[in-house]
């Protein structure tokens, strides 16, 4: 069975965007970008919701994405992706399917399938429906040595109070921390 996993990279004070979706305080390096290759790498799909959707198109099919990195630029316009949205007119990014709303049933069978892992790359709003779902295997977080003060908030609106087993920390030298967490409950 593959495993579904939630990437995301958070401020120390736990937001993932910075007010006006500000992204420019991601702390990334030579280091970062070898981690981010690696675990692309072994994903074989991945799921948006719409607004990182369109964030992530528009930069890695942009020349500026294939000139700074080439290989990862190269991956992400190859791998399957989903994307969930109820006002998306088209899903126009190569290897990409448009699905309209989340069903359970349709997750845990592309679960079920052969192949690599299924990653979620931010899309906060859709990682909270799938942790209410009981669909996410794992929690990778990319803790940054940065406090913004104000933004978006990581997962608001999750309760329930799903309880987490902290399997693995890697500290990197830029000082980005990934802790990666597994549900204690089997969440299948």
């Amino acid at each position: 069975m593959r495993k579904l996993y939630l990437f995301t990279m958070v401020s120390l004070d736990g937001y993932f965007e910075g007010e006006g979706n500000d992204l420019n305080w991601h702390n990334v390096d030579q280091e970062f970008n070898n981690f981010a290759l690696g675990q692309l790498s072994d994903t074989g799909l991945l799921i948006f919701g719409r607004r990182t959707y369109e964030t992530m198109k528009d930069f890695w099919t942009s020349p500026t994405a294939f000139k700074k990195d080439r290989n990862t630029a190269m991956l992400m316009n190859k791998i399957k992706k989903i994307v969930f949205s109820k006002t998306l007119g088209r899903a126009d990014w190569k290897n990409t399917t448009l699905l309209r709303f989340v069903s359970k049933e349709q997750i845990i069978k592309l679960k079920k399938e052969e192949g690599k892992d299924i990653a979620i790359f931010g899309s906060s709003d859709l990682s909270v429906s799938f942790v209410r779902l009981g669909l996410i295997d794992e929690l990778r977080l990319m803790i940054n040595p940065v406090l913004l003060g104000k933004g978006r908030s990581f997962l608001a609106g999750v309760k329930g109070n799903p309880e987490l087993r902290l399997v693995e920390r890697r500290v990197f030298k830029s000082g980005n921390v990934l802790l990666t967490y597994r549900f204690k409950v089997s969440r299948k």
